[in-house]
Protein backbone atom coordinates (compact mmCIF):
# COMPACT_ATOMS: atom_id res chain seq x y z
CA UNK A 1 0.00 0.00 0.00
CA UNK A 2 1.48 3.24 -1.19
CA UNK A 3 1.44 6.55 1.20
CA UNK A 4 -1.50 8.04 -0.89
CA UNK A 5 -3.96 4.49 -0.08
CA UNK A 6 -2.47 4.32 3.54
CA UNK A 7 -3.89 8.25 3.92
CA UNK A 8 -7.17 7.32 1.81
CA UNK A 9 -7.86 4.12 4.36
CA UNK A 10 -7.38 6.42 7.54
CA UNK A 11 -9.75 9.23 6.14
CA UNK A 12 -12.38 6.83 5.55
CA UNK A 13 -12.09 4.83 8.36
CA UNK A 14 -12.11 7.40 10.34
CA UNK A 15 -15.18 9.27 8.53
CA UNK A 16 -16.83 5.79 9.49
CA UNK A 17 -15.94 6.55 12.90
CA UNK A 18 -17.60 9.46 12.83
CA UNK A 19 -20.54 8.45 10.98
CA UNK A 20 -21.30 5.75 13.73
CA UNK A 21 -20.90 8.24 16.48
CA UNK A 22 -23.66 10.92 15.03
CA UNK A 23 -25.59 7.81 14.49
CA UNK A 24 -25.70 7.49 18.17
CA UNK A 25 -27.04 11.24 18.19
CA UNK A 26 -26.30 12.22 22.05
CA UNK A 27 -27.54 15.26 22.87
CA UNK A 28 -25.20 17.46 24.37
CA UNK A 29 -22.24 16.80 22.25
CA UNK A 30 -20.38 19.23 20.76
CA UNK A 31 -18.31 18.60 17.67
CA UNK A 32 -14.95 18.65 19.60
CA UNK A 33 -16.77 15.65 21.40
CA UNK A 34 -17.90 13.71 18.33
CA UNK A 35 -14.50 14.54 16.99
CA UNK A 36 -12.41 13.28 20.18
CA UNK A 37 -14.82 9.93 20.60
CA UNK A 38 -14.14 9.18 17.00
CA UNK A 39 -10.42 9.16 17.76
CA UNK A 40 -11.07 7.02 20.46
CA UNK A 41 -13.06 4.70 18.45
CA UNK A 42 -10.67 5.18 15.74
CA UNK A 43 -7.44 3.57 18.06
CA UNK A 44 -9.54 1.11 19.65
CA UNK A 45 -10.58 -0.64 16.03
CA UNK A 46 -6.99 0.01 14.83
CA UNK A 47 -5.23 -3.51 14.56
CA UNK A 48 -2.17 -1.41 16.35
CA UNK A 49 -4.16 0.51 18.31
CA UNK A 50 -2.78 3.48 16.38
CA UNK A 51 -3.80 6.95 16.93
CA UNK A 52 -5.59 9.05 13.82
CA UNK A 53 -2.61 11.00 12.04
CA UNK A 54 -4.57 12.57 9.04
CA UNK A 55 -6.97 15.06 11.03
CA UNK A 56 -5.31 17.72 9.19
CA UNK A 57 -6.18 15.74 6.24
CA UNK A 58 -9.41 14.76 6.97
CA UNK A 59 -10.51 18.99 7.88
CA UNK A 60 -9.69 19.61 4.15
CA UNK A 61 -11.10 16.45 2.57
CA UNK A 62 -14.37 15.85 4.62
CA UNK A 63 -16.40 18.75 3.13
CA UNK A 64 -15.31 18.25 -0.66
CA UNK A 65 -17.94 17.44 -2.96
CA UNK A 66 -15.72 15.19 -4.70
CA UNK A 67 -15.00 13.26 -1.66
CA UNK A 68 -18.27 13.19 -0.24
CA UNK A 69 -19.03 11.56 -3.70
CA UNK A 70 -16.20 9.21 -3.44
CA UNK A 71 -17.69 8.01 0.22
CA UNK A 72 -21.51 7.28 -1.52
CA UNK A 73 -19.82 5.32 -4.43
CA UNK A 74 -16.85 4.11 -3.27
CA UNK A 75 -16.85 1.01 -5.88
CA UNK A 76 -17.28 3.67 -9.11
CA UNK A 77 -15.43 2.28 -11.63
CA UNK A 78 -12.13 3.84 -13.27
CA UNK A 79 -12.54 5.99 -16.08
CA UNK A 80 -9.64 6.19 -18.43
CA UNK A 81 -9.29 6.89 -22.12
CA UNK A 82 -6.06 7.46 -24.48
CA UNK A 83 -6.35 9.26 -27.95
CA UNK A 84 -3.63 7.89 -30.21
CA UNK A 85 -2.58 9.51 -33.37
CA UNK A 86 -1.16 9.00 -35.99
CA UNK A 87 0.64 10.71 -38.76
CA UNK A 88 1.49 10.51 -42.20
CA UNK A 89 4.62 11.31 -43.94
CA UNK A 90 4.45 12.33 -47.78
CA UNK A 91 7.41 13.16 -49.91
CA UNK A 92 6.78 15.17 -52.96
CA UNK A 93 7.39 13.33 -56.21
CA UNK A 94 10.16 14.44 -58.57
CA UNK A 95 10.45 14.59 -62.70
CA UNK A 96 13.15 15.26 -64.75
CA UNK A 97 13.27 16.27 -67.96
CA UNK A 98 15.73 16.21 -70.67
CA UNK A 99 15.10 17.89 -74.21
CA UNK A 100 18.02 17.89 -77.01
CA UNK A 101 17.85 19.55 -79.75
CA UNK A 102 20.39 19.10 -82.90
CA UNK A 103 19.99 22.08 -85.61
CA UNK A 104 21.96 20.72 -88.60
CA UNK A 105 21.00 22.75 -91.97
CA UNK A 106 22.27 24.18 -94.92
CA UNK A 107 21.16 24.92 -98.24
CA UNK A 108 23.21 24.07 -101.45
CA UNK A 109 23.10 26.81 -103.89
CA UNK A 110 20.72 26.96 -106.68
CA UNK A 111 21.20 25.11 -109.54
CA UNK A 112 23.63 22.59 -107.42
CA UNK A 113 23.10 18.75 -106.86
CA UNK A 114 22.34 17.42 -103.04
CA UNK A 115 25.11 15.44 -102.27
CA UNK A 116 23.25 13.05 -100.02
CA UNK A 117 19.59 11.55 -100.33
CA UNK A 118 17.49 13.80 -97.37
CA UNK A 119 16.43 10.86 -96.12
CA UNK A 120 19.83 9.82 -95.22
CA UNK A 121 20.42 12.91 -93.19
CA UNK A 122 17.01 13.24 -91.45
CA UNK A 123 18.12 9.11 -90.38
CA UNK A 124 21.16 10.07 -89.27
CA UNK A 125 20.18 13.62 -87.35
CA UNK A 126 17.24 11.60 -85.74
CA UNK A 127 20.06 9.13 -84.22
CA UNK A 128 22.20 11.83 -82.71
CA UNK A 129 19.22 12.98 -80.64
CA UNK A 130 18.41 9.50 -79.58
CA UNK A 131 21.72 8.93 -78.49
CA UNK A 132 21.45 12.12 -76.69
CA UNK A 133 18.42 11.62 -75.08
CA UNK A 134 19.57 8.16 -74.00
CA UNK A 135 23.00 9.74 -72.37
CA UNK A 136 21.04 12.38 -70.61
CA UNK A 137 18.30 9.77 -69.01
CA UNK A 138 20.79 7.65 -68.29
CA UNK A 139 22.52 10.77 -66.32
CA UNK A 140 18.94 11.65 -64.68
CA UNK A 141 18.68 8.19 -63.55
CA UNK A 142 21.99 7.57 -61.41
CA UNK A 143 21.51 11.31 -60.11
CA UNK A 144 18.03 9.86 -58.98
CA UNK A 145 19.49 6.88 -57.74
CA UNK A 146 22.27 8.62 -55.78
CA UNK A 147 19.85 11.23 -54.11
CA UNK A 148 17.63 8.60 -52.94
CA UNK A 149 20.32 6.66 -50.97
CA UNK A 150 21.92 9.59 -49.82
CA UNK A 151 18.37 11.11 -48.71
CA UNK A 152 17.32 7.33 -47.29
CA UNK A 153 20.73 7.76 -45.33
CA UNK A 154 19.88 11.44 -44.32
CA UNK A 155 16.09 10.01 -42.91
CA UNK A 156 17.69 6.92 -40.83
CA UNK A 157 20.15 9.42 -39.13
CA UNK A 158 17.31 11.70 -38.56
CA UNK A 159 15.05 8.97 -37.32
CA UNK A 160 17.63 7.58 -34.71
CA UNK A 161 18.58 11.16 -33.31
CA UNK A 162 14.79 11.91 -32.53
CA UNK A 163 14.12 8.35 -30.93
CA UNK A 164 17.09 9.72 -29.21
CA UNK A 165 15.96 12.63 -28.05
CA UNK A 166 12.18 10.94 -27.40
CA UNK A 167 14.50 8.49 -25.05
CA UNK A 168 16.17 11.28 -23.13
CA UNK A 169 12.64 13.54 -22.82
CA UNK A 170 11.35 10.43 -21.43
CA UNK A 171 13.54 9.70 -18.86
CA UNK A 172 13.74 13.35 -17.75
CA UNK A 173 10.09 13.46 -17.33
CA UNK A 174 10.32 10.20 -15.40
CA UNK A 175 12.76 11.56 -12.90
CA UNK A 176 10.93 15.00 -12.69
CA UNK A 177 7.49 12.56 -11.50
CA UNK A 178 9.73 10.77 -9.28
CA UNK A 179 10.67 14.23 -8.06
CA UNK A 180 7.54 15.99 -7.39
CA UNK A 181 6.19 12.23 -5.89
CA UNK A 182 8.99 12.19 -3.00
CA UNK A 183 8.29 16.18 -2.48
CA UNK A 184 4.53 15.78 -2.17
CA UNK A 185 5.05 12.21 0.84
CA UNK A 186 7.92 14.47 2.64
CA UNK A 187 4.91 17.40 2.54
CA UNK A 188 1.92 15.19 4.14
CA UNK A 189 3.76 13.23 6.19
CA UNK A 190 5.87 16.08 7.91
CA UNK A 191 5.19 16.44 11.57
CA UNK A 192 3.28 19.67 12.43
CA UNK A 193 3.98 19.50 16.12
CA UNK A 194 7.98 20.45 15.38
CA UNK A 195 6.64 23.69 13.35
CA UNK A 196 5.95 27.02 14.50
CA UNK A 197 2.65 28.46 13.54
CA UNK A 198 3.37 30.15 10.09
CA UNK A 199 5.22 27.05 8.89
CA UNK A 200 2.14 25.18 9.56
CA UNK A 201 -0.31 27.66 7.79
CA UNK A 202 2.10 27.02 4.77
CA UNK A 203 2.30 22.69 5.11
CA UNK A 204 -1.58 22.79 5.58
CA UNK A 205 -2.10 24.85 2.76
CA UNK A 206 0.52 22.76 0.70
CA UNK A 207 -1.24 19.81 1.68
CA UNK A 208 -4.80 20.99 0.58
CA UNK A 209 -3.50 21.59 -2.43
CA UNK A 210 -1.88 18.02 -3.12
CA UNK A 211 -5.19 16.74 -1.92
CA UNK A 212 -7.48 18.38 -4.28
CA UNK A 213 -4.81 17.58 -7.21
CA UNK A 214 -5.24 13.55 -5.66
CA UNK A 215 -9.00 13.90 -5.68
CA UNK A 216 -9.01 15.07 -9.17
CA UNK A 217 -6.96 12.76 -11.19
Amino acid sequence: MNRWSGILHDVNAFCGCISKIEARNQSGCSIDDKIASACAMFKEDDKTHRNFAYMHCWKVLKDKPKWMERRKHSSSSNRGGKKQKTTADASPSTAALAHVAGNVGGGQPSGTAQERPPGKKKEKQMLRQRASMEAMEYFVAKKKEADGEKDLKKEERCKKAFALQEERIMIERERVEIKRQLEEERIMNIDMSTLNYKQQQYYESRQEGILSKRLNN
